[in-house]
């Protein structure tokens, strides 16, 4: 599905923090991965974790979000932001997307809104960023998770920077990738304060071993760190890779009876996994499995997953057909043309 594209940055950036013996929760790396994501994205403070999934963990427990609170969530994404809504005791409520870009639906979020709502968890889905203006107006904390969208504009402004704060991944499938992490970004130096002391077990800082509140080991290693602080300073490079994959497929398949999921005038996409629909998923799938090419389809709607019933609150027709319509396609930074023109061999046969 994917290839991780490391450099002599990353791999000379780990060796000297195993030199140096900073390899755990604290160390220079850390502090300079920190400050450049800060400003790649332009917010004033960041904080780096374990991985992406912790990061909206961590954002939730500093809004003091728990049980007997709901907070909206998109009907169509990876489960993260649904799971830690339960897992701080919340219920997660469920929105549907728009036809136009696959994101949360702000009408339907109006609907969805009751006195028990503390937050709004917007996925920037498969790379394409939330009409962020429109969810602005509701009055109710946004949280910004842009675990797919590194490198995405809305308005020509980075996805990252919205909301009370916002949520990166860098998974090994991420555009830019640590194997596993993730971090937090905010301009309330009260919120990230909240978030370190509950990062590091709620010790403070001035008195070791003192911990004024029940913390959690969120902390990202300082090798980790490393290696992101090397992708980082590749950003535009590897940014622009994935881009120019998904512009070649877009050439190859352009004559094909598939649906390309749609991009708004006002966004600016940065490709993550190259999506589309197609009819009769199933057997396009086993004829691309079959071809050794190894397409996927995406998520299950949210609302069709049992544990999280109590979240449904109406049908979701547009996060439901998505979800029984779309595959990913192989897309990594520097895939060969050979390859693109493989898969889109192999999709001209099927479909």
């Amino acid at each position: 599905m994917s290839s991780v594209s490391l450099s002599s940055l990353e791999t000379g950036y780990a060796q000297d923090a195993i030199n140096t013996g900073w390899i755990s929760g604290t160390g220079n790396y850390l502090r300079r991965f920190e400050k450049a994501i800060s400003q790649i994205i332009g917010r004033n403070h960041a904080i780096a974790v374990s991985n992406g999934t912790v990061a909206l963990e961590l954002v939730l427990r500093a809004l003091e979000i728990g049980p007997n609170d709901e907070v909206i969530v998109p009907a169509l994404t990876f489960v993260a932001p649904a799971a830690t809504v339960q897992a701080v005791g919340a219920t997660p409520v469920f929105a549907d997307i728009t036809e136009e870009t696959w994101t949360i639906d702000p009408v339907d979020v109006q609907r969805k809104i009751t006195p028990k709502t503390k937050a709004i968890i917007v996925v920037d889905v498969l790379g394409h960023p939330a009409d962020h203006d429109a969810l602005s107006t509701f009055g109710i904390p946004i949280i910004d998770d842009a675990a797919e969208a590194h490198g995405a504009l809305y308005r020509n402004r980075p996805v990252g920077q919205f909301g009370i704060a916002s949520t990166f991944s860098f998974h090994a499938n991420k555009t830019i990738t640590t194997g596993e992490g993730g971090c937090v970004l905010t301009d309330d130096a009260t919120l990230m304060e909240k978030m370190r002391l509950l990062t590091n077990h709620g010790m403070t800082t001035d008195k070791p071993y003192w911990h004024e509140v029940v913390g959690h080991n969120y902390r990202m290693t300082n090798i980790t760190a490393a290696i992101g602080l090397g992708q980082l300073e590749r950003w535009d490079e590897l940014v622009k890779a994935r881009n120019l994959v998904a512009a070649k497929y877009d050439q190859l398949l352009s004559q094909l009876n598939i649906v390309r999921r749609p991009v708004a005038s006002w966004a600016k996409e940065a490709c993550w996994l190259y999506t589309i629909g197609v009819e009769k998923r199933k057997e396009v799938l086993s004829f691309l499995h079959a071809a050794s090419i190894d397409a996927r389809a995406i998520w299950y709607a949210l609302p069709d997953l049992p544990v999280y019933q109590a979240g449904c609150r109406s049908e979701y027709p547009i996060a439901r057909r998505v979800a029984s319509t779309a595959i990913w396609l192989p897309t990594w930074a520097n895939m060969p043309d050979e390859t693109i023109r493989t898969v889109a061999a192999a999709l001209e046969k099927i479909v």
